[in-house]
């Protein structure tokens, strides 16, 4: 994968960009190799998937866990694409190790049924699985886990602040500001206030992912009830032991704890800064007192008391909004190191739905009905996995400019593909009656046309039609206005 022959290190280019706004060009050149090789492999994938990818059946694409591994290479490419500059290379690798990781477990958890004997023989049947999804071990050490990663990070940043240094170091993208920047940087009391808000709303969203009726719904291993029991405390549970306290129950009462702390200080902190500025308290400011500036001609006591008013107000409320600022972004911040690999699962799972319900789509009837319950659920999983993607290495890197450039991105390329998806839709069609005609297979998951096949060729014909229109208004300006029937001829001279 080559660089462009712009430089991504310019001015208003940022390493990760891969789309140039200004110029209206990417920033990335792909191989025509790997561009041809993704292109032939997805024509192959979904003809295979359509011919082959029948549910209720022994083939072994049953389960469309091919053409999952087609879209997880379209999405690894984007991720080495945006981490391609080599001072993001650990970065890259590390996300490259979650995504796999991501691609394994949802292959082996989400596409069981289509594993090879070899590796059901190794899962024991899926024996392992189901000693790990029935164990109270599994899901304490998961929610404790989490929780963990969340305060060491938390902690190295409290040390970090309280050393006068930046919690957050930030990346340097070659554009825009750091997110250390000395007048963004919060206050050892405003990070601690943001992370025990933050922890909070961690703790009380485990709370709600560790009920067991939640677990019961995405994890159903066979044979193995999912209970109360299951997501507890070590300890004995059920008839004739004491029932240990539930996961859920820890974490609600974390939240309680960690959220009271979190408002107390930030409150504390906001008032502190009100009496600062009327010079109740010895606290540094880089400005002079508010009540200072107050005209010296204010003298009776109801003009004091309403200076004093409008003064406290103003205060507290730059505080409050400078402090609910930097709480935003130190809740994104806190949730770095957890959030970025549950958002590449997020888009690995959605890749996983998008291939079901393309399979479901080639194999149902092309009714309006099917385009828009499967191929526009397809969509909107697609959707969720580009975003999770996206986000993930905007969180990693800490950098708002990722998603905005990227997603412009994949707009135009997505543009790009639905455009011509109509070729790719006919060409398959042609391909399905050539099969049929010379009595090779009955199937017809490509034939007759769908209704996606219509929507993007009636879309390319608008546009089509948009942009001849807009190129024949600067030639129809250049060329000469015709004479008026009304205006009197000019004589021309005689030749003789």
């Amino acid at each position: 994968m080559a660089a462009s022959g712009i430089d991504s290190r310019q001015a208003n280019h940022a390493i990760t960009d891969l789309y140039d706004e200004n110029r209206r060009t990417f920033l990335i050149q792909y191989p025509i190799w790997l561009i041809l090789g993704l292109g032939l492999s997805g024509v192959a994938v979904f003809a295979l998937t359509g011919y082959l990818g029948y549910p209720n059946t022994d083939e072994p694409l049953k389960q469309p866990w091919l053409l999952f591994l087609w879209f997880c290479a379209v999405l690894i490419t984007l991720q080495i694409s945006i981490f391609r500059h080599k001072s993001l290379r650990s970065r890259l690798i590390a996300t490259l190790i979650i995504s796999l990781l991501a691609i394994v477990f949802i292959g082996i958890t989400y596409f069981n049924q289509s594993l090879p004997d070899i590796l059901r023989q190794i899962l024991g049947q899926g024996r392992i699985l189901r000693l790990l999804a029935g164990s109270q071990a599994t899901y304490v050490l998961v929610n404790f886990g989490l929780i963990a990663v969340f305060w060491v990070d938390t902690i190295r940043r409290w040390i970090r602040r309280s050393q006068g240094l930046s919690p957050n170091p930030g990346v340097d993208i070659g554009v825009g500001g750091s997110a250390s920047d000395d007048e963004d940087m919060p206050s050892l009391q405003e990070l601690i206030s943001g992370d025990l808000i933050a922890g909070a709303l961690l703790t009380l969203l485990l709370s709600f992912i560790f009920q067991w009726q939640i677990i019961a719904t995405f994890i159903h291993p066979g044979n193995v009830v999912i209970s109360s029991c299951t997501v507890s405390w070590f300890g004995p549970c059920g008839i004739g032991g004491t029932n240990p306290p539930t996961l859920s129950f820890l974490d609600l009462i974390q939240t309680l704890l960690y959220l009271p702390l979190g408002l107390l200080i930030l409150a504390l902190t906001a008032t502190v800064s009100g009496l600062g500025a009327l010079q109740g308290v010895d606290e540094n400011h880089s400005q002079d007192s508010l009540i200072m500036m107050k005209p010296e001609n204010a003298t009776s006591t109801g003009a004091v008391a309403s200076d004093v008013t409008e003064t406290v107000i103003d205060t507290i409320r730059s505080a409050l909004d400078r402090r609910i600022r930097l709480l935003l972004a130190n809740l994104a911040l806190a949730f770095r190191y957890i959030g970025f690999p549950l958002l590449i699962f997020l888009a690995t799972y959605g890749l996983a739905e998008l291939s079901t319900n393309v399979q479901i789509y080639l194999h149902g009837s092309k009714i309006l009905f099917n385009a828009l319950r499967y191929a526009a659920l397809g969509t909107g999983f697609g959707l969720v996995a580009a975003v999770g993607l996206v986000l993930s290495a905007a969180l990693m890197l800490f950098r708002w400019r990722v998603v905005t450039n990227t997603m412009r991105f994949l707009g135009l390329v997505g543009f790009i593909v639905l455009l011509t998806f109509w070729i790719f839709s006919l060409a398959l069609w042609g391909f399905n009656q050539l099969l049929i005609n010379v009595n090779v297979s009955p199937r017809t998951p490509f034939s007759p046309p769908g209704w996606t096949t219509g929507i993007s060729l009636v879309l390319l014909i608008i546009f089509g039609a948009f942009f001849l229109l807009r190129r024949a208004r600067p030639a129809a300006k250049r060329q000469p206005a015709p004479a008026s029937l009304d205006e009197p001829s000019v004589p021309t001279a005689n030749p003789r």
